[in-house]
């Protein structure tokens, strides 16, 4: 599931619609599940600090004036760490719903390993720490047992995820990772030079909440020019998505489905002379629609994703 974080956190909404439905445990199940999804593997509360340190916020990148000269771009082999911080707002826009809005926030730390392979790249992607803080009526996002990985390959055309990784189970927490690679891991033309453009799609399979997902993306990207990012040069990569996504499947005695429609920006530094993504900004708006128990409630929800390289 490509960028889809789904942040469903509208207890307060499914309470109050869904009061006639027999078990409404099948709507907090529900909830709690995008919430893992959202980035998060176990919460804490509002006023309780994060047990991640705290990285500068890092400065954007200062532009220069575009250049004539031709860059190109390829992963270094070896192993990089990025901290991510994620935050979303989900509100209602049923009209028959009342006006609720829900937070969270999210930061992980996560390794990512590449080895080079004949003509492909192998790859290791690795969640060790991670923490949410939530505003509203969120209730806890479920544990899950740290450290989780994933691996797979990457050509200068196809990204490959070993799926064989979680059993077959429905697992939140590796789909993020699968997206987060897919934003990490790009195929850039051989020669970059500003107004250089060129497109790619992505359909990703997944899993949010016990349900199966499926998105498919369609990306634009252009070389914006050269710019300075905390005194290093760095070449900027614009990016605007459109994404399509849906996801059905059973919880207890009622079926769920979820669609999704919705257009995102990115924007990349590349540090052309190590080799390394060293910040990606990822921002999106979807308009989400879930039906339970033949009820449908809609929902747009904004997120941003901060990719940061850390030593």
């Amino acid at each position: 599931m490509h960028r889809w974080r789904l942040f469903v956190f509208f207890k307060r909404i499914f309470r109050r619609d869904y009061m006639k439905i027999p078990d409404r445990r099948t709507c907090c199940y529900l909830l709690s599940g995008f919430a893992l999804a959202c980035g998060g593997t176990r919460s804490v509360p509002p006023s309780a600090p994060s047990p991640l340190p705290v990285s500068p916020v890092p400065q954007p990148a200062v532009p220069v004036a575009p250049t004539a000269g031709l860059s190109s771009f390829k992963y270094t082999p070896g192993t990089v760490r990025y901290r991510i911080s994620r935050s979303a707002v989900i509100e209602s826009t049923s009209p028959d719903s009342l006006a609720h809005r829900e937070i969270s926030t999210n930061i992980t730390h996560e390794l990512l390993t590449l080895e080079p392979v004949d003509q492909a790249i192998n790859l290791t992607a690795l969640i060790d720490t991670s923490a949410t803080t939530t505003q509203g009526l969120i209730g806890s996002v479920q544990s899950v047992q740290l450290p989780v990985q994933i691996s797979g390959s990457f050509t200068d055309s196809v990204l490959t995820v070993d799926t064989e990784a979680t059993n077959g189970k429905c697992d939140a927490v590796s789909s993020m990772l699968v997206t987060d690679l897919h934003n990490l891991l790009i195929a850039f033309p051989e020669r970059l030079s500003t107004g250089v453009s060129w497109k790619d799609s992505t359909d990703v399979q997944g899993c949010q909440a016990g349900l199966a997902t499926s998105a498919h993306t369609t990306r634009s990207y252009v070389v914006s020019g050269e710019a300075s990012y905390e005194g290093h040069p760095v070449l900027v990569i614009l990016r605007t998505d459109t994404t399509r996504a849906k996801g059905e499947g059973g919880l207890q005695q009622h079926r769920v489905s979820i669609d999704a429609t919705g257009t995102g920006t990115a924007l990349y530094y590349l540090d052309t002379a190590a080799g390394r993504i060293v910040h990606l900004t990822v921002n999106q708006l979807l308009d989400l629609g879930v039906t339970a128990s033949a009820r449908r409630s809609q929902f747009k929800q904004s997120s941003k994703q901060d990719f940061q390289i850390v030593p």
